[in-house]
């Protein structure tokens, strides 16, 4: 399984993304790539509709996560910014709309760097810790472990 970040060049200013972390943990397991409205990143265009999973909360979520077999998902895209950025990414990248698109229910967000956030919203961490944790990821504790300190 990899995690694809299609991150708002904005996110990657803020001392508080946490989407560093998912890539310091996870190493080769996630590609992190600069969203551009206009030039769309090859790699996640040429990404198979198949095995490839988008977590963004839409009207048209096709099952719940944790329905999903992780044996036949390759890939998992994550909008990697606030909730506003994410928004636009989603709204002005007609080709996400082509992937299965899927949300994490009832967990609550203990992320406290920055205010403002939607009560049902996680942090990209967060997203990418249930996603291994569910997959029985060997990295899960320790991106966990890292989340955990750097939230103090």
């Amino acid at each position: 399984m990899k995690i694809w970040l299609l991150t708002h060049s904005e996110e990657l200013k803020k001392n508080s993304g946490t989407g560093k972390l998912v890539k310091e943990i996870l190493q080769n397991d996630c590609e992190v790539v600069t969203w551009s409205r206009v030039v769309p990143d090859k790699e996640v265009l040429a990404l198979s509709p198949n095995n490839t999973l988008l977590i963004y909360l839409t009207e048209s979520i096709e099952q719940p996560l944790d329905q999903i077999s992780p044996d036949t998902i390759e890939n998992i895209i994550i909008l990697d910014g606030t909730w506003q950025q994410a928004r636009k990414m989603y709204n002005q990248s007609p080709y996400l709309k082509k992937f299965k698109h899927y949300e994490i229910q009832n967990i609550k967000s203990v992320y406290s760097k920055r205010r403002n956030q939607k009560k049902i919203g996680l942090c990209t961490a967060e997203v990418v810790i249930h996603l291994l944790e569910q997959n029985q990821h060997p990295q899960s504790h320790n991106l966990l472990e890292r989340f955990t300190k750097f939230n103090q």
